[in-house]
């Protein structure tokens, strides 16, 4: 069957008639078949249903939709038909040039996983396949994905051609089924996707064989999610690489005049006693951390002395003991594991939504001091990326962002790496309410342009 790009806007609701006609003429069947599908996506199935919320089971019945119109097969008028096939045949109900073109596509077009470098909100995406290093990027127009995609996610979809009419340019589209992955799926289904892969390349698999493995396990792995507990993000001090425990030393406080005269006259303490002390470092990249907060109590008479982690809690009380005297006397020790403070506070449902986007350190956020996190991201920036542009790294197919830049492929996937650390900062100093550090020294780095 020859397929042919799209005319403007002529497609529109193809899917829709597509499905209602199914679903009319064929209701048994077309229950049944969306029913196998579901079966074969999640085969052993949640032991307790389908505990998906209204969006997920929205999502859910369009991809499984248009799935099955494009792969799918009912037993319609005595016999086991191909959907997309009945669809176009004499049978098949009214539907217009551009619609039928719309259906003809949705079967030659592959799903394949995609990653997003760019994103125009209410315009589109520029996406790069994941499996082949030399494709050229796609720019599709997508207006309701565009306001929720970010820059770095990796996506399962149809890409459409549309060609020029009714005063718009030709252009590609996305077919309308997306399937996006969180930071936590990504490594499942590249894996699962590399397998069938390397096992079709083995064994000598027909292109159309491959691809329905491939689709396959793009659609499981997606729904897969869903059903998945959300990992514990792994929380670390960012300038001592220690676990962050919160611990706060409750101490009343006998004289407070004579405890702040010891206070000012440390070189190394900043503050007053109505919004607290900092004891300040200085540390090997030049910047100023605190090591210890001392701050005024919930009660009078009280003050609060904090520390990030347990090391640094037993040697600050050690200090502070030692500099306060019989100004002050211990009470408690209050101690607060982060990691189980997300776990009893944190949203089991939006901590595994996919394609949410949020990293571990913006996750790790949620309930801890701004500053504490606020260290953990200039540590990442100011080291870690330090000599970024001449390290190799998995997401350039192991090549420096250097040597990646040299094609048009890798030179957008950089700038799509640099998008998303600049989203992923920007997300996180929001939530922090604190400056977004700047990534501009990367691209200044490679000489190159947004």
């Amino acid at each position: 069957m020859n397929i042919h790009p799209l005319r403007s806007r002529d497609h529109e609701d193809a899917a829709r008639v597509a499905i209602t006609w199914l679903a009319e003429r064929h209701r048994k069947g077309w229950r049944s078949a969306f029913e196998e599908l579901l079966d074969q996506w999640r085969p052993e199935g949640p032991e307790d249903g389908w505990q998906l919320d209204e969006d997920g089971m929205t999502m859910v019945s369009i991809n499984a939709g248009e799935w099955l119109i494009a792969r799918g097969a009912i037993h319609a008028r005595g016999g086991l038909r191909e959907i997309n096939g009945y669809l176009l045949g004499r049978e098949g109900p009214y539907l217009t040039p551009g619609q039928r073109d719309w259906i003809a596509q949705l079967r030659a077009r592959p799903l394949r996983l995609y990653r997003v470098t760019d994103v125009r909100p209410g315009e589109g995406l520029t996406l790069l396949d994941e499996f082949d290093p030399q494709a050229e990027p796609q720019h599709v127009r997508e207006i309701s994905g565009s306001r929720t995609a970010h820059p770095g996610m990796l996506m399962g979809a149809r890409i459409m051609q549309v060609e020029a009419g009714a005063g718009a340019d030709a252009h590609c589209e996305l077919s309308g089924a997306i399937y996006p992955f969180a930071k936590s799926g990504e490594a499942p289904v590249l894996a699962r996707v590399g397998r069938v892969l390397a096992g079709a390349a083995e064994l000598q698999f027909h292109d159309e064989n491959r691809r329905d493995l491939v689709e396959m396990e793009i659609a499981r792995a997606w729904l897969d999610q869903w059903f998945e507990p959300a990992p514990m993000p792994q929380i670390h001090d960012a300038s001592t690489g220690e676990p962050i425990l919160l611990v706060t030393d409750h101490y009343r406080v006998h004289d407070a005049a004579a405890l702040a005269a010891s206070l000012a006259a440390q070189a190394d303490v900043d503050g007053n006693p109505e919004q607290g002390w900092n004891r300040m470092t200085q540390g090997a990249d030049g910047a100023r951390r605190s090591l210890t907060s001392i701050n005024p109590g919930r009660q009078a008479g009280r003050i609060e002395v904090f520390h990030r982690t347990q090391r640094l809690a037993d040697a600050g009380r050690v200090w502070f003991e030692t500099l306060a005297g019989a100004t002050v006397k211990h009470l408690t020790r209050e101690i607060t594991d982060p990691a189980g403070h997300l776990a009893r506070t944190g949203s089991p449902d939006a901590a595994r939504a996919p394609g949410s986007g949020e990293s571990a350190a913006a996750v790790g956020a949620q309930g801890l001091p701004p500053e504490v996190m606020a260290q953990a991201i200039e540590q990442v920036i100011h080291r870690h990326y330090a000599h970024w542009a001449d390290e190799t790294i998995p997401a350039l197919g192991g090549l420096t962002p250097r040597q990646a830049i040299t094609t048009p492929a890798g030179l957008e996937r950089v700038k799509g790496l640099l998008r998303e650390y600049e989203e992923g900062e920007r997300r996180q100093s929001a939530a922090q309410g604190r400056t977004a550090v700047s990534y501009q020294f990367l691209w200044d780095a490679l000489g190159i342009f947004r």
